[in-house]
């Protein structure tokens, strides 16, 4: 009973927590994007922050499966009641927790983090763009054009790098998904998040589509679940506790990497060789840590049964 009961403590403290850390990320990213220097930051209205909360709180429930195994690797004995209290609870974040976060955050006005923005220039403020730095006194939005002076930075010794601007087209630049190029130059995604963020977008929309259409296809995207499940097959490879939860947690971000990739329109090819739905490599991925978890479980003595203390 203590185990059952510590289990169900862990699933329900992570999709908490994570919630509230998922959504303190997630907000931090709304403002700085859509932040302007000299203007008033747009702050979000209660149903966005709702919405963004009840998000978060689905992807948290995905990441309870590493924690939930990390405890059967500390926590070893009665393997029967922790493998079925890890079944139903995988089942019930799956069938139930993230379904009805999804249906709670559509009843609120969502947010597009991915939505592309006009950038915004305010004045009395230097910006940088291609090598020439722009100082604008007039902006007027309706005509996109500005008043002010530019600078030659890459010629910043020679008496002409000034020039005076006059309801000149402003300067363009590429800072999407930011609004305001000092903020972007500021606060620079790295290429890693720069792809994750909108993969973690596109699957949250994805996981929307699927479970609109019924149970059927919303079972074939938990296929997600069942390859990070399986997992807990791998519990016994090593002799080491932490060896067995590194590499359970390796291969949890790695089932949670390759389903992202299908959300950014991946279609399963592999090696230009065979060509393979997601449901189909997620049961693939199941089966093959299940079998040698069965294997592991009969022909091995739980190796971290010998740190019980």
């Amino acid at each position: 009973m203590k185990t059952i009961a510590s289990l169900v403590g862990i699933f329900f403290a992570v999709i908490i927590l994570g919630a509230i850390l998922g959504f303190c990320v997630a907000s931090l990213l709304f403002y700085s994007t859509n932040l302007v220097v000299g203007e008033t930051v747009e702050r979000m209205s209660w149903e966005q922050m709702a919405s963004l909360f009840f998000v978060c709180g689905g992807a948290a429930a995905i990441a309870t499966t590493p924690f939930l195994v990390a405890h059967s690797i500390r926590y070893p004995l009665n393997g029967f009641a922790r493998i079925i209290t890890y079944t139903i609870l995988t089942a019930l974040a799956w069938f139930v927790i993230i379904p009805a976060c999804l249906v709670a955050s559509e009843k609120f006005d969502s947010i597009d983090l991915l939505a592309e923005k006009q950038p915004v220039l305010t004045t009395n403020y230097f910006r940088p763009s291609d090598g020439t730095l722009y100082y604008y006194t007039t902006v007027n939005p309706q005509t996109k054009t500005a008043t002010g002076v530019s600078f030659t930075l890459n010629d910043i010794d020679s008496t002409n790098n000034a020039a005076l601007l006059e309801n000149v087209p402003q300067f363009q630049a590429s800072i999407q998904p930011f609004s305001d190029v000092l903020v972007y130059d500021t606060l620079q995604i790295s290429k890693f998040m720069d792809t994750v963020i909108p993969a973690l977008i596109l699957s949250k929309q994805q996981a929307q589509d699927t479970f609109s259409k019924g149970f059927f296809p919303w079972l074939l995207y938990a296929s997600w679940g069942l390859a990070a499940y399986a997992t807990i097959g791998l519990r016994r490879l090593f002799q080491w506790r932490l060896l067995n939860f590194c590499t359970i947690l390796l291969f949890f971000i790695g089932v949670c990497i390759l389903n992202l990739y299908y959300a950014l329109g991946w279609n399963g090819n592999i090696f230009d060789f065979i060509t393979l739905p997601q449901w189909l490599l997620n049961c693939i991925i199941a089966a093959v840590c299940s079998c040698l978890g069965i294997l592991l479980s009969i022909f091995r003595k739980d190796p971290n049964m010998e740190h019980v203390e």
